[in-house]
């Protein structure tokens, strides 16, 4: 005798509410729907979800026509002739050592005349300070000169620290051109050369002094290109990010002479509040 056994197949369904607008079928709008990932910088969304969209997105530094974020170049009107050798020679410690309004910076413990520029940042949040200095990724200086070693190239923080980019030696050795100096022209008619691109950087291995150098035009010259700072890169560390950065440069010795173009100073785009707004004043 045969047993039967019946089986009883049970199917169970979950009913749960209606799909919700923007789901399928829902006919919702884009903006419900959840992030790509990936910012597209021109469609008004957010699309990677960090809050910020299009321009004012780090992700879209110098794309789609968005303004290359952190990073601002301050051009001269027309090249500017670096004061040459000017200083009263004396002694200092301390710009507020050095009264002549004719040399008022204390520079290489000399009192001397120098080429200043400043930018005043407010792009950075409140009290925002430079944690990681390889967030400052470059100081960047367009320029000639007839003699490298007469230089001192300063960088001063908002917080009144001076960094020094290239360092003044000595009233000594050879002659090193920065850029295509024009080494015919008279002491007291300056006429500016080409000038070329020099920037400073924390992964750079030569100083100006330690670089091999080219032949250009007959001279030895330092070829454009990046290099190391004096003052080691980890002594920005805490700088205060908002506030007034300043480029020095000063010819600390008379004859040869040079000229400015611009200088320019790029920061990690991560570190601005507002991409699409203004980082200087």
């Amino acid at each position: 005798m045969r047993t039967a056994f019946l089986f009883v197949s049970f199917v169970l369904v979950a009913c749960g509410p209606a799909a919700r607008d923007g789901g399928p079928g829902g006919g919702g709008d884009d903006d419900d729907q959840p992030p790509t990932g990936t910012e597209a910088c021109t469609n008004a969304v957010d699309d990677d979800g960090d809050g910020r969209a299009d321009c004012s997105d780090p992700d879209c530094s110098g794309i789609d026509g968005c303004p290359v974020c952190g990073a601002v170049e301050n051009p001269e009107a027309q090249p500017l002739a670096l004061p040459d050798g000017v200083g009263t020679g004396a002694m200092c410690s301390t710009d507020a050592q050095c009264t002549d309004p004719a040399s008022p910076n204390c520079v290489a413990k000399e009192c001397h005349a120098s080429y200043n520029s400043q930018l005043n940042f407010i792009g950075f949040p409140d009290d925002a300070k430079l944690a990681d200095p390889s967030k400052l990724l470059k100081v960047c200086v367009k320029m000639e000169h007839s003699w490298v070693r007469d230089l001192q190239i300063e960088l001063l923080t908002p917080d009144g620290a001076v960094f020094i980019l290239h360092k003044f030696v000595d009233r000594t050795g050879g002659e090193i051109f920065l850029g295509m100096a024009n080494d015919a022209d008279a002491e007291n008619n300056p006429i500016a050369g080409t000038g070329m691109d020099y920037c400073w950087t924390q992964t750079a291995q030569y100083t100006f002094l330690e670089a091999p150098t080219v032949s250009m035009g007959g001279s030895d010259t330092l070829p454009a290109g990046d290099y190391k700072s004096v003052a080691p890169w980890t002594a920005l560390t805490g700088s205060s990010l908002n506030g007034t950065w300043e480029m020095r440069v000063t010819d600390l010795w008379g004859i040869d002479n040079g000229f400015l173009f611009s200088w320019s100073i790029a920061f990690d785009p991560t570190l601005v509040t507002d991409c699409a707004g203004p980082i200087i004043l």
